[in-house]
């Protein structure tokens, strides 16, 4: 599993305000999920799951590198939970 923090700058700009999952099924085809605070949603418009891909691919590229992301997280656990 890789572990990306999305900087707290992208503000408005970010895709999502909501987890989302991308499934791709055995017969390779792609569903999308999404979770609120009163429901879950599957999503399977095809035309919809393309625009959450791209969105998707669009965070990954502005979230911050895998090594910084873990120290993002162990900073805010220090914060958290000072020894």
């Amino acid at each position: 599993m890789i572990i990306q923090v999305a900087p707290f700058a992208l503000g408005a700009r970010a895709p999502f305000t909501m987890p989302v999952w991308l499934l791709t099924l055995p017969d390779q085809s792609v569903l999308a999920y999404a979770e609120s605070q009163l429901r879950g949603f599957l999503e399977r418009e095809q035309e919809t799951v393309v625009a959450w891909r791209r969105d998707y691919d669009w965070l990954q590229v502005e979230a911050l590198p895998q090594a910084d992301s873990l120290a993002v997280i162990k900073d805010a656990r220090k914060d958290l939970c000072p020894s």
